[in-house]
């Protein structure tokens, strides 16, 4: 699958969780979703603080993120359907997420705890030597996880149909093995 055929096909699928995504349907729209993200973010570096804001470029800013914020859902419908094609639940994808959460929230009541305390020199000392136990428990399983994800992103599909549903690469087997397709008829 090329590039296009990747993008439009996330697109149309925006909302489906079911079924698979090869690697080049996933990892095409991947490279999409971040060259998207980072265009938007250098349009909101570009702004200038001294000047005042343009309307065409305030416009282009919100369009570009109104834009990039509809493209998260194919780009974490296709995730999810690219762990299906390795046999993976998609409830993987929502633990690293819980589990990014989790650890951003306690490591923020920690850092809120120790400024409002003025201990935060403390607080560091502490991260860094071992004393949040709790916390540093909390980044390294929520890196494992992400570890896990990213290995499931990048392991070949199961060849052949899984419960999650056909091979998306078998329609393309299936038509070049065929003897009835032999000789571009």
């Amino acid at each position: 699958m090329n590039a296009i055929e990747a993008i439009t096909t996330c697109y149309r699928k925006s909302f489906h969780k079911r079924g698979r995504a090869s690697r080049s349907e996933f990892w095409w729209f991947a490279l999409y979703y971040l060259v998207l993200e980072g265009v938007f973010d250098l349009l909101v570096q570009g702004r200038r603080s001294h000047a005042p804001p343009s309307l065409p470029v305030e416009l282009l800013i919100l369009a570009v993120g109104l834009f990039a914020i509809y493209s998260f859902f194919p780009f974490v419908s296709a995730e999810i359907r690219r762990l299906h094609d390795v046999g993976r639940s998609g409830w993987w994808l929502v633990a690293g997420m819980l589990m990014g959460a989790l650890t951003e929230a306690a490591l923020g009541v920690d850092v809120m705890s120790a400024l409002a305390t003025y201990r935060l020199r403390h607080f560091v000392r502490a991260l860094i030597s071992g004393g949040h136990w709790g916390l540093m428990l909390a980044l390294i399983a929520t890196a494992a996880i992400e570890i896990a994800v990213f290995i499931f992103l990048v392991l070949p599909g199961t060849a052949g149909d899984n419960r999650y549903g056909h091979d998306p690469l078998r329609a393309g087997r299936v038509k070049r093995d065929d003897p009835r397709f032999a000789g571009g008829h």
